[in-house]
């Protein structure tokens, strides 16, 4: 039998494979941390109630009407697979806001913040029954609220302060 010799890129790939082996086990032996609290780390676990940890987060998101989503982005810290329906642009006289829960089993309380091109916010609240959508229309259920050229956001919390989602219209 004759040996044929390693090919050059072979040659080249077998001290790396190596390193990387050791590497691996070496990660693998030590007192580091385990995998649980690697995931804590990197996605802290909250409460089915727990707020944003930091509400003015919350008062920085804006309707971007060219992307069709809010900036900077947020993931939703309530438990639930959640949907968001707004007419996105071209309002002229209300916008019909909704959300709800796919997966939804319960009733819930959930709270509507949109703000205003000028910055000004208005409220209402709503409940999602299981997976049926809860639905407010803008600016007939804001108190106090009125329609004017630009873009809104609609930002969606539970009725104890859990981020839900981020969605927007743009009024013509």
């Amino acid at each position: 039998m004759s040996q044929q010799p390693i090919s050059s890129p072979l040659r080249l790939l077998l001290p790396a494979a190596a390193a990387a082996c050791l590497a691996l086990t070496a990660c693998g032996s030590g007192s580091g941390p385990s995998l649980e609290e690697l995931e804590e780390r990197i996605a802290p676990s909250t409460g089915a109630a727990a707020p944003v940890t930091d509400p003015s987060a919350l008062a920085e998101l804006r309707f971007d009407a060219d992307a069709l989503a809010c900036d900077p982005r947020i993931t939703g810290n309530a438990p639930g697979t959640w949907e968001t329906s707004a007419p996105r642009n071209g309002v002229s006289r209300s916008a019909p806001l909704k959300l709800r829960d796919t997966e939804g089993s319960e009733d819930l309380p959930v709270t509507a913040t949109v703000t205003a091109p000028d910055e000004s916010t208005v409220e209402a609240e709503a409940a999602v029954s299981g997976t049926e959508w809860a639905a407010l229309d803008f600016p007939g259920d804001f108190p106090d609220a009125s329609l004017s050229k630009g873009p809104y956001t609609v930002v969606w919390t539970t009725g104890e302060g859990a981020y839900i989602a981020c969605d927007g219209f743009t009024a013509d």
